[in-house]
């Protein structure tokens, strides 16, 4: 999930950001922060570090990496959807939440007087629990929408989104999606293939799929190889 928060300078946009951080973090969540400085000149870096020297030698890039902590200073500006993808290929978080970047396309939260820009959702005005409930809803029915086949192939009546947001209420529940009971799976024994009857098929499918799809790095993946030994 990608949110982000924008509002006019000293509106309280980092205090909201740091509320937000301390509850979901304590609930669990794995949260990622992006900060949009966008005075010229700025530099994250320390004058005659040795970093500092990489980069005033020419260094396109510059990666400073610790037991605790890893850097990297790239020297231009990154587009935010390049930033999005390198977070999600390092952390992948639950949660990225972006402060600035008012026009970009993705859900907004407006923090101050500010005008609205597009995509924005909510208007913080100490309504931080409303939001709060609102992004842990979503989040949680992106778990659920993760463990569906995303094939959107509404032979339950519902797109995937819809039948995530059922589930999340407790009017459906996963094997209420057709696709999800009717995975292919085959199996193998010392590489003969072996036979399996639509209740042991529909079975493990349910069960590994369910287990495996909460896994970073399975999101986006369309075939998995278990091996077991005995």
């Amino acid at each position: 999930m990608i949110l982000g928060v924008y509002g006019y300078s000293k509106s309280g946009k980092t205090t909201f950001i740091e509320e937000l951080l301390k509850v979901l973090v304590a609930d669990g969540y794995d949260i990622a922060t992006i900060k949009h400085i966008p005075h010229e000149g700025f530099s994250i870096d320390t004058e005659k570090k040795d970093t500092w020297r990489y980069r005033n030698a020419g260094a396109s890039t510059v990666v400073a990496s610790s037991l605790d902590e890893t850097v990297f200073m790239v020297n231009k500006g990154v587009p935010l959807n390049l930033i999005l993808q390198m977070i999600q290929a390092i952390s992948k978080p639950d949660l990225i939440l972006v402060e600035g970047y008012k026009n970009e396309g993705i859900p907004k939260i407006a923090v101050g007087q500010i005008e609205e820009g597009p995509n924005t959702i909510f208007r913080y005005e100490d309504n931080l629990e409303e939001i709060l409930q609102y992004i842990k809803q979503e989040l949680e029915m992106e778990k659920i929408q993760k463990q569906l086949p995303g094939l959107d192939c509404k032979k339950c009546g519902f797109d995937c989104r819809k039948m995530a947001e059922l589930i999340y209420a407790q009017e459906k529940v996963l094997e209420d999606c057709h696709s999800f009971s009717q995975l292919p799976v085959f199996l193998e024994a010392d590489g003969k293939s072996i036979p399996l009857g639509g209740f042991t098929r529909d079975m493990i499918a349910n069960i590994i799929n369910g287990m495996i799809s909460s896994l970073k790095g399975t999101e986006d993946a369309r075939e998995f190889k278990i091996i077991l030994r005995r």
